[in-house]
């Protein structure tokens, strides 16, 4: 039986692996992973919080362009 890993669960996630961003080779891909769990059982705004809240643009990723012009 598979279960939704919550909200809190998946942040956590983030935030060990936002340490070893080119340092271990599937961090970058872990996150990518994460964000999209949270933007699929969360919303996207969840996800874009956890981009800010985490500092995420400094380590390359990109906030969507729309969710720019929306705020």
């Amino acid at each position: 039986m598979k279960t939704k890993k919550s909200l809190a669960e998946l942040r956590d996630t983030i935030e060990t692996e936002k340490n070893f961003v080119d340092v271990k080779p599937y961090s970058h891909n872990i996150i990518s992973l994460t964000l999209n769990m949270i933007d699929s059982n969360y919303g996207r705004e969840e996800a874009v919080k956890a981009m800010k809240d985490f500092s995420l643009e400094d380590l390359g990723w990109k906030i969507p362009e729309e969710v720019k012009r929306e705020s």
